[in-house]
């Protein structure tokens, strides 16, 4: 794969300037963004999507466009697989369209949020190096639009592969950044001189969670052994019972932490548009409920924690081995009103 090699270094400089390496200390939460809002970020991913259809052959343009409304916005997977996903691979482009496609990514995501997914396909790389799978590799990550984009209409930007589906939805001021895949296998990896941990962030914010809980709080947490996350494919949208503890029940601390947990997650996302769902999503905390399973640590196999209210879903899973004995992280975030802009 000719492009591994540059490609794990640009992302050591990359992941480090973001945070993302080992020996990080985590940073803190962003403050709400300035400047103009949600509107402002449309118009930016419009720009970036325009230029990256316009260096695109006919046929690529095609292969990529889909209608609005097209069913096959909701399929997609976080299992690995060798046939195609929607749109175009990565793989298929020039060094000129990789990079106005990383473009669209980069303003539709957050600085932090655009370091991971770079973060993600370099673990991608890394992991089909070491299995000796050669299918296994950053080029099989692959970019769609459902709809036109514009800063009027409605349409979807869909970035998916093993590991990873953002899937932003955008009409005008209103944009819904659910439902958002983040996986990560190896966790821990070296690139260019470099240990690399692309979703430390989240895991800082579990650590810092659960070691917040007093013995009681913990206690009403916890249920039973989870495998995997619950909610995770395109179609998914059967969520469980409610369980856990209200997060209305724990102290000021203890919810601070809650609240930290979510910006991990829906952080991700331009800051324009994360900060008032975090605000809204911390509105119903009354309704909303905090589950553990498993260890404390997320860097033992079977620790899962669960976010769940009335719009909000998150969950972080450490799914173990898949044969090849590293730790393996698998993540959702989903708004149970808002996914693809509620349609």
């Amino acid at each position: 794969m000719p492009r591994r090699t540059p490609l794990l270094a640009a992302l050591a400089a990359a992941l480090a300037l973001s945070g993302c390496v080992s020996s990080a200390e985590g940073s803190s939460p962003p403050p709400p963004a300035s400047g103009p809002g949600p509107a402002a970020v449309t118009e930016a991913v419009v720009a970036a999507a325009a230029a990256f259809l316009a260096g695109l052959t006919p046929e690529q343009r095609e292969r990529v466009r889909y209608d609005s409304d097209d069913p096959a916005l909701r399929e997609w997977s976080y299992f690995p697989g060798r046939s195609d996903r929607n749109g175009i691979a990565i793989g298929e482009l020039t060094d000129e369209q990789r990079a106005a496609a990383f473009a669209v990514a980069e303003e539709t995501l957050s600085d932090s949020g655009y370091a991971q997914l770079r973060g993600v396909l370099a673990a991608e790389d890394a992991l089909g190096v070491r299995n000796g799978e050669p299918e296994v590799d950053s080029d099989r990550y692959f970019i769609a639009f459902f709809g036109e984009p514009s800063t009027t209409g409605r349409f979807t930007v869909q970035i998916t592969g093993h590991h990873l589906a953002v899937n932003t939805t955008f009409e005008g001021d209103r944009i819904s950044p659910t439902p958002a895949f983040t996986g990560v296998d190896p966790v821990d990896f070296e690139a260019d001189g470099r240990r690399l941990r692309p979703m430390l962030a989240e895991t800082e914010a579990f650590t810092a969670l659960v070691e917040s809980l007093g013995e009681d709080a913990l206690a009403a947490a916890r249920i039973g052994a989870i495998d995997d996350v619950r909610v995770g494919t395109g179609r998914s949208d059967r969520y469980p019972e409610p369980e856990g503890t209200l997060v209305s029940d724990l102290t000021e601390e203890q919810r601070g932490r809650v609240t930290a947990f979510v910006r991990a997650w829906v952080g991700d996302t331009d800051e324009r548009v994360a900060e008032p769902l975090v605000q809204q999503y911390e509105a119903e905390f009354d309704r909303t409920r905090i589950a553990v399973s498993g260890s404390l640590d997320p860097d033992t196999p079977g620790a899962y924690l669960r976010i769940d209210g009335p719009r909000l879903w998150i969950e972080f899973s450490n799914v173990g081995r898949f044969g090849n004995g590293d730790n393996h992280y698998h993540s959702i975030y989903r708004d149970k009103r808002a996914d693809y802009l509620g349609r």
